[in-house]
């Protein structure tokens, strides 16, 4: 899986899911979201925006290296 981005309510992270299909419709044709909810206690809950699956690391960090050199972020994590 690769994150690309947290956000403060479920309701961004879809948002956010929508303009990274519009932006990078090559590689999220491929992909589906998962948001996770994570509370980082003192700093509140948040919804990490998370993309894949991918079939190994290898194929997740050789997107994650292609969404970067389009201008996006993102980093390899596990499913």
């Amino acid at each position: 899986m690769l994150q690309i981005g947290a956000f403060e309510t479920p309701e961004i992270a879809n948002g956010a899911w929508n303009t990274f299909r519009s932006r990078h419709p090559d590689v999220a044709a491929k992909l589906a979201q998962d948001v996770q909810k994570a509370d980082l206690g003192a700093k509140g809950t948040w919804y990490r925006l998370r993309v894949g699956p991918f079939a190994d690391k290898a194929a997740a960090v050789t997107a994650c290296e292609k969404l970067r050199s389009e201008g996006g972020t993102c980093f390899v994590t596990a499913p």
